[in-house]
């Protein structure tokens, strides 16, 4: 039981700040409340990813083994992404204070809801079985719905919040449906039981199983905002209080593409998969050149930065779609067995810090429950507020893909990776990325234009200076710079971290199995394997 604690130490971490917000806030003095709470949340963040670090240093132990009875694991793909999201809940509690203060929504339950979806997040990316994905889906999707509406005396933030809810309810249904698809399957719901149950192709299994991809892969591309199931985007973004905007565009979107890569390569593949002839690639493919295209477009002609960040986020869904194509052999198990590139991980992390950095001086601007958020409000930024401005340059500028910042090394891995698939098969997506990403330099650069070459409109009101806001712009700014000057460390973590997918303990079950499937005969049962090498290769 100790050994099952201590795998999920950044989890407990989170959830003992969430329950300690809700339990003390009650009895902390309201002024006193306004600024600790935002600095305890980044404070334990922080912890978080320390402890995630320690995990991340006791390499291939007991240490990843899963844990819960298979429903959890701290592999490099989980603490990678947990300690990731765990980066973006600090940045935004340390965005937050400030901006609650001059909307008049300053409440502790905000801190609560914010560590809750952290907590959820974290659950998702360690899941190991499809019954703990649901429930850490769940847990973030309501701390998330919540936080959207989080700003009450707004209507557009409560019409936000509820659009939301619903649409995204109906995918947490197809979601639910499919897994009980593949329940009926496999007759389990860790990852294991269901690769073990795919290992061979069996009579009439060929409709349910595609049936179980289609309702979980639909609910995924809903929550990666993924078109056409992107529609609650731009509401849900322009509506949210400005540092939850930012928290949705990088850690959710982080979680959800950490999930469904875990999904896809750890949950559902293996030879039954490609004897039903299902081309998930080409169907990742073409959504992610429509995502990528619609989301592109639609960004061109907006005016509230919000609104074009939220289309440039559908955008960037697109790009990252095409990233998930990327695959080689699992080097611990295989062909017909894939495991992802580093290129998705890498790629999120520069796409987590410049939202981050963007939406953090979006927070900055405005008072007295105004937002000052379109092009024309940001005239002359660079003179009355120059941090603000050099850090939402320096984001757009990473968004757009312009070196030597991360964004830039991300979209250049994620060509790299896509083009060595089947020797250059995917090289027309390719090609519509990069005009893609020429088109989206077009409005990226209206911002910086309009904060330095546009006349000073004067406008007076302005978001007083406060340190921990200036903090959350500045911080993941200079984290952009310095690592797209050194793009290579993070590069090996994230190419680390999906090299292990799969656990020990999964890899010697799924080897095992497939050996005996292949020799003929029973496998043992899950639960009889459980080792810290590989039991068996299968040989390329």
């Amino acid at each position: 039981m100790l050994h099952d604690l201590a795998l999920i130490t950044p989890q407990l971490i989170l959830l003992v700040a969430a329950i300690f917000t809700l339990v003390a806030d009650p009895f902390l003095p309201s002024t006193a409340s306004r600024k600790f709470w935002g600095i305890f949340g980044a404070g334990m963040s922080g912890l978080a990813i320390v402890a995630c670090a320690a995990l991340w240093k006791s390499g291939h132990s007991a240490m990843i083994t899963p844990a819960f009875s298979y429903h959890l694991s701290a592999s490099g793909h989980a603490l990678f992404f947990t300690a990731l999201v765990s980066m973006c809940a600090m940045v935004t509690h340390l965005s937050s204070p400030q901006y609650l203060i001059e909307q008049d929504a300053h409440y502790g339950e905000y801190y609560a809801l914010l560590h809750f979806a952290t907590f959820g997040m974290a659950i998702m990316v360690s899941a190991e079985s499809l019954l703990s994905l649901f429930i850490g889906l769940e847990i973030m999707s309501m701390s998330i719905y919540v936080l959207v509406a989080f700003k009450r005396s707004s209507a557009a933030s409560v019409e936000a919040g509820l659009k939301y809810f619903i649409m995204g309810s109906v995918a947490s249904a197809f979601l639910l449906y499919g897994i009980a698809f593949l329940f009926g399957l496999s007759g389990g719901t860790s990852f294991i039981e269901i690769q073990r149950a795919l290992l061979s192709p069996k009579p009439g299994q060929d409709l349910w199983l595609g049936l179980a991809v289609v309702l979980t892969g639909g609910a995924f591309l809903f929550k990666v905002a993924a078109v056409p199931l992107h529609m609650w985007t731009p509401d849900a973004y322009e509506g949210a209080p400005t540092p939850i905007t930012g928290f949705m565009s990088s850690a959710v979107k982080a979680a959800a593409f950490g999930t469904f890569l875990k999904f896809l390569y750890a949950g559902i593949s293996g030879p039954a998969l490609a004897a039903l002839h299902l081309p998930i690639g080409q169907v990742l493919g073409a959504f992610a050149v429509l995502t990528m295209t619609v989301g592109n477009i639609l960004a061109l002609s907006q005016r509230s930065i919000k609104r074009m960040l939220a289309y440039s986020a559908v955008a960037h869904a697109g790009y990252l779609l095409l990233g998930m194509i990327a695959s080689v052999d699992d080097p611990s198990l295989g062909a017909p067995f894939l495991a992802p590139t580093g290129a998705v991980p890498f790629y999120l992390v520069g796409y987590a810090l410049a939202s981050l950095a963007g939406f953090s001086a979006l927070a900055s601007l405005g008072k007295d429950g105004e937002e000052l958020t379109t092009e024309g409000q940001l005239a002359g930024l660079s003179k009355r507020h120059p941090i603000a401005a050099l850090a939402l340059t320096v984001s757009v500028l990473s968004l757009a893909g312009v070196p030597p910042t991360l964004g830039f090394f991300g979209k250049l891995q994620i060509l790299r990776d896509v083009l060595a698939v089947d020797n250059g098969k995917y090289l027309p997506h390719v090609i519509i990325l990069v005009l893609n990403s020429v088109v989206s330099a077009y409005y990226y650069l209206k911002v910086p234009v309009a904060m330095y070459m546009r006349p000073d409109t004067r406008v007076s009101r302005e978001y007083v200076r406060e340190p921990s806001l200036t903090w959350a712009m500045a911080l993941p700014a200079l984290a952009l710079l310095a690592l797209g000057v050194m793009p290579g460390r993070s590069m090996t973590w994230a190419t680390r971290a999906e090299e292990s997918i799969r656990s020990p303990a999964e890899v010697g079950n799924i080897a095992h199995s497939y050996a005996v499937v292949k020799g003929g005969g029973s496998a043992k049962p899950v639960a009889a394997v459980v080792l810290e090498k590989p039991a068996a290769v299968v040989p390329r």
